[in-house]
């Protein structure tokens, strides 16, 4: 019994063992085998059939996908790289993609960024800024002198010279607006161009305005005398007071001794338009005046008053100051302001009067002469910056 099962075992492994070497075997370069039965083999393609269904289809194969046969006979069919198409896929196919693409991908890198982009400035003065000022304006000099006989007209009147309007300056005040544009920054200095547009006004002193008063107080007898009439009895309703528009552009520098606390200078230069307001001569007795004038003719008189009146001037302008910048959004700064002295230009005007005489009706009006007005002030501005 134990023979025959042995003799039995035997004879199977003959078999199989047959029919393993029987068949074809074909190797896959990924490490798989094929049982068939090979038909043709040529440059690029392997023919066969499988070999557990011999009468079925056939299939084909490319040679490069094989590295060799193992044919039933023993023999071995090696597929070597001149017959596989390998060369193709080793060539640097996608190496030129790189070449092409570097370029264009350096191109747009090139136009998004330039250059690189400026720091932001950590101080309130390295950017644009527009303030509002304002302050105290102290006349200086000529301008505020009251022991100079300061006068704004003069003219003749029954062989006398008599000097009328406006007098010395008191302390007014000046306002102006202002953007500073910043040009130059290294460290904690900065560098500005500020523009300006400044206001100034002073009003007469109380002492001129007392004298001017009196003036015309005394003009009113004289003339009550000359004409012998008792038509003139003159007071100042308005007194004149000096108005300055500037617009002024410099440079102006900044040092940060911390974030919260600066110095600063600054220098401007510009025109300026100089206006003295007119003043105002009431003549409370206002009535007629009847008397014969030296070509005897006979003329009529009649008037409320008088004005006089001054011309605005154009002229140079110029400025310095400094001070403190705090916080980002204050400054205290002191400046002093001058400008050209200028021709101040009066005309007296009799209003709302009447000459009668052989002529017709005329109303009287006369160039008056003045000095140069010269026009300086020291100025304590508080500014607020945005």
């Amino acid at each position: 019994m134990k023979t025959q099962r042995i003799l039995t075992t035997s004879l199977f492994l003959l078999f199989v063992t047959g029919n393993i070497m029987a068949q074809d075997v074909i190797l896959i370069k990924d490490n798989t085998t094929i049982l068939s039965k090979v038909l043709e083999i040529s440059n690029t393609e392997i023919k066969y059939k499988k070999w557990s269904n011999q009468d079925g289809p056939t299939y084909t194969i490319n040679c490069s996908e094989v590295t060799r046969i193992n044919f039933q006979n023993g023999e071995v069919e090696q597929f070597t790289t001149p017959i596989e198409p390998t060369p193709a896929p080793q060539q640097p196919v996608s190496a030129p993609q790189p070449v092409v693409s570097q370029p264009v991908a350096q191109t747009p890198q090139a136009q998004i960024q330039p250059k690189p982009e400026k720091p932001k400035s950590p101080y309130a003065r390295g950017k644009v800024q527009f303030s509002i000022n304002g302050g105290v304006s102290f006349p200086m000099g000529e301008f505020g002198r009251t022991d100079n006989d300061f006068y704004c007209a003069a003219f003749s009147f029954g062989g006398d010279e008599l000097k009328t309007g406006c007098g010395a300056a008191k302390t007014g005040f000046n306002a102006s607006l202002k953007l500073h544009i910043p040009v130059y920054e290294k460290g904690k200095d900065i560098i500005g161009v500020p523009v300006k547009f400044n206001v100034m006004y002073n009003g007469i002193t109380d002492v001129e305005k007392r004298a001017y008063r009196e003036l015309w107080q005394n003009m009113g007898p004289i003339m009550n005398e000359q004409h012998g009439s008792n038509a003139y009895k003159f007071q100042v309703t308005t007194y004149p007071f000096y108005m300055n528009y500037s617009l002024m552009a410099g440079v102006d520098y900044t040092h940060y001794f911390a974030k919260a606390f600066g110095l600063f200078v600054e220098g401007n230069i510009g025109l300026n338009l100089a206006q003295i307001t007119k003043s105002d001569i009431n003549n409370l007795l206002g009535g007629s005046l009847v008397y014969v004038d030296y070509a005897n003719h006979i003329q009529y008189y009649s008037g409320d008053g008088m004005k006089v009146s001054y011309k605005t001037k154009v002229d140079f302008a110029y400025e310095i100051g400094g001070g403190l910048f705090l916080f980002d959004c204050i400054s205290i700064g002191v400046y002093y302001t001058g400008f050209t002295p200028f021709q101040v230009s009066p005309t007296l005007h009799e209003y709302s009067s009447t000459y009668s005489d052989v002529n017709g009706v005329n109303e009287a009006s006369e160039e008056l002469t003045a000095p140069k007005l010269p026009v300086s002030a020291l100025s304590i501005q508080l500014g607020i910056h945005f």
